[in-house]
């Protein structure tokens, strides 16, 4: 399936980090998987590592790594996905729910944060997706290790898990990017501004992430988490980048000193235009244009 997806990323022009997920347990304490996860499984960490194995960079795919969670891969295991990733993008998804704060904390006596920091997942390679609930500890360990925290917004939204602490997060040294998790909504202007309205939310107080703080979230901060040299137009980075019509009404008055607020604030999915992979336009106003690999 991993050589199926990066085939059909190839055919359409996308640019792919492909993150092969190792799934072991339906819980902690290794709860054994229900039926219908069990196709989400390689059984053992040595399975997943063997096949995985199979899977090589490509010009247009990057292979990573993940560990799906805490819940679903034991401490043991993840310190094998964890040696097998050096030097790859190493994705997990990190305290989403209370319960799974909780229930790593009963039975490790460990936050989920502090298991993957003994386990050696964390560091510049790493990505922490959602980190909803964590400790001042947590926050810190994050920001010290240079990992990375992918904020899914919509999705923590849509599933009531809560609203993590960004701000504090990025003050102590973490790297915001972006992400969708469920696909709740597909629409990165919105996961950007929702990481600074979720906030006011939360705290009562406006203005913790400065628009231009945001766009890097949505752009650089996630292109550098997959392991890609892109998100800003300078010479020899990846020309990845899209065009935004001004045309619609949500960017009426902005001028040059106002339209980047008015993108990051008002900006949706609807007003991209063009998209250009590797310098090599693929879509233009809204349709694709273009099949085979990018450089």
């Amino acid at each position: 399936m991993g050589r199926a997806v990066i085939q059909a990323a190839a055919d359409v022009g996308v640019r792919l980090t492909l993150l092969d997920a190792c799934y072991l347990y339906g819980g902690m304490n290794r709860h054994q998987l229900e039926p219908s996860q069990l196709r989400f499984s390689d059984g053992s960490p040595n399975a997943w590592a063997e096949r995985v194995a199979g899977l090589e960079n490509q010009h247009q795919a990057n292979i990573g790594a993940a560990v799906h969670s805490v819940r679903a891969v034991d401490e043991a295991a993840i310190q094998i996905v964890a040696a097998r990733a050096e030097g790859m993008p190493l994705h997990f998804h990190l305290s989403e729910q209370t319960a799974e704060y909780e229930e790593c904390l009963a039975a490790t006596a460990l936050t989920p944060t502090g298991l993957m920091r003994r386990a050696g997942a964390l560091g510049p390679n790493s990505t922490a997706v959602h980190a909803t609930h964590l400790s001042g500890d947590d926050v810190s360990q994050l920001g010290t290790l240079g990992v990375a925290v992918c904020l899914c917004p919509t999705t923590e939204r849509d599933l009531g898990d809560g609203i993590g602490p960004a701000r504090a997060l990025s003050s102590a040294g973490a790297r915001l990017c972006l992400g969708s998790d469920s696909h709740a909504v597909i629409d990165v202007f919105e996961e950007a501004r929702a990481v600074e309205l979720d906030q006011r939310l939360l705290t009562g107080r406006r203005g913790g992430h400065a628009p231009d703080e945001l766009l890097v979230a949505a752009s650089s901060g996630g292109m550098q988490a997959l392991h890609w040299d892109a998100g800003q137009l300078t010479v020899g980075r990846l020309a990845d980048f899209i065009s935004v019509s001004l045309d619609s009404s949500r960017f009426a008055d902005a001028d040059s000193r106002s339209l980047l607020s008015y993108v990051v604030y008002a900006a949706s999915a609807a007003d991209v235009r063009d998209v250009y992979i590797g310098g090599i336009q693929v879509v233009a106003d809204g349709h694709h244009l273009r099949l085979g690999n990018v450089r």
